[in-house]
């Protein structure tokens, strides 16, 4: 009996030892837990934001064409990148989207009787790099051509005009191809590879969480450092001539900012508040529109409410991503936008003076020679950069009856004086997602 007794005071003890280590052991992990406090951020790329893709391959108008791209800007979600570049887009085109009645018109007073079509492309597979594929659902608009930043307007100008004189001898064969088969009535349709375009997300891409310890986040929301270049995207559309002094606007960070010690200071995100400083619309006399604006906060994304503390900031823009109907955008040391007058706009009036003055002695000519100069007209109009004027019939009704060209010459001299010198310059417009590079500067001296 006593041996039973002794044995049971020993297994309660042992009991007893167990439970106590146990219980000390859990509160050593709940105390560290404490201690380091994890933090839990999810790796989302929102709805809405734009992949910038290239193509890869020419792509030829047929329904359900596959189109084949590739990423030419990294993707980040908080403090990583999530989709870098190179990597794959996979797509078709889904259909045609039908163009102003107008449009077509002028196509064919132009001698062009390709049916004018815009294909409306989606892509729904991102390939990775390690060969990840990720579904994805998107809208598709033009991309920005190339990135405008503060340098010497004379030699951008010098430039625009230059390349625009020598583009077709840059490629001889592509360029010389295209050049004539925009010259046959009919031809085929396609965007060649290289052509830039966005690719909206429909729906947001998930990509885990990132759990960060004790110390990791202790910058967030801190001031960056003065000079840092950041790299956003507006989110509020500008037109010089309906936007006003002193109206907000916003942009969203797409790439995080670190610490000169490599800590996060604000990830990708994160928004920017500012306003429009200066602005003046374009005028008469072909005066064009200009812009200055400027952020002066910025904050962590409202997710993170602890750290959500606005930063004051002074911000100017340093970089703006344009397309072809923006080509002339000029940027100041100060950051103020301007569209600058290229020196192309004094080849179409000259050349048309010249057509007015030769067609005062000209003669009548008949239809096959008729016709061959109002292609050679055509070719020379689509050099300069100048309209269409009165297409193919009117160069051609012009050619064979003198009086009637002598007048349409005239005219189509005096309106391109009038486009080019006295008409409304053109305004300065930045749509939404617009991407643009600001220098942000700390307001605390």
């Amino acid at each position: 009996m006593r041996v039973k007794e002794v044995s049971k005071q020993v297994m309660f003890a042992r009991k007893f030892v167990i439970s106590c280590a146990l219980l000390m052991c859990l509160a050593g992990a709940v105390y560290a837990q404490s201690l380091s406090d994890p933090t839990v951020v999810p790796l989302i790329v929102d709805q809405g934001f734009p992949l910038q893709v290239m193509l890869t391959q020419k792509l030829r108008f047929k329904e359900n064409e596959p189109v084949h791209a590739k990423i030419i800007e990294p993707v980040y979600a908080f403090d990583r990148e999530v989709v870098p570049s190179e990597t794959e887009a996979v797509g078709r085109i889904t259909g045609f989207q039908k163009v102003g009645k107008w449009r077509r018109i002028s196509r064919m007073l132009g001698g062009d009787f390709t049916p004018v079509r815009q294909p409306q492309i989606t892509f729904d597979t991102l390939v990775l790099p390690g060969g990840t594929r990720i579904p994805i659902d998107t809208f598709v608009v033009a991309g920005g051509e190339k990135t405008v930043r503060p340098g010497s307007d004379k030699a951008q100008a010098g430039n625009d005009l230059k390349n625009s004189l020598t583009s077709t001898v840059k490629d001889p064969k592509v360029r010389l191809k295209n050049v004539l088969w925009g010259m046959a009535p009919i031809h085929p349709q396609f965007l060649p590879a290289g052509t830039h375009l966005n690719a909206e997300l429909l729906a947001p891409l998930d990509f885990g969480v990132a759990v960060f310890g004790q110390g990791a986040l202790d910058q967030l929301g801190s001031q960056p450092p003065d000079g840092s270049i950041a790299s956003a995207r507006l989110t509020t559309p500008l037109d010089s001539r309906t936007a006003r002094s002193g109206a907000p606007i916003e942009a969203i960070l797409t790439r995080p900012l670190f610490s000169s010690d490599h800590l996060l200071i604000f990830p990708a995100g994160s928004m920017l508040h500012g306003d429009v400083l200066h602005v003046t619309a374009a005028k008469a006399w072909h005066r064009a529109g200009q812009m200055d604006f400027r952020f002066t906060s910025i904050e962590p994304p409202s997710s993170l409410s602890k750290t959500s503390t606005a930063q004051q900031i002074s911000a100017s823009l340093v970089g703006v991503q344009v397309g072809h109907g923006m080509k002339d955008l000029r940027i100041n040391e100060q950051g103020a936008a301007r569209i600058a007058e290229s020196k192309k706009r004094f080849i179409a009036p000259a050349i048309a003076f010249v057509k007015a003055g030769r067609s005062v002695t000209a003669s009548s000519d008949d239809f096959e020679t008729a016709l061959l100069g109002a292609y050679r007209s055509k070719f020379l109009k689509g050099i300069s950069g100048s309209g269409p004027g009165f297409g193919l019939p009117g160069s051609i009704t012009g050619a064979m009856i003198p009086p009637v060209g002598m007048g349409l010459s005239f005219f189509g001299a005096a309106r391109s004086a009038y486009s080019n010198f006295l008409g409304r310059g053109r305004d300065i417009q930045l749509p939404p997602n617009t991407s643009i590079e600001i220098r942000l500067e700390n307001t605390i001296q």
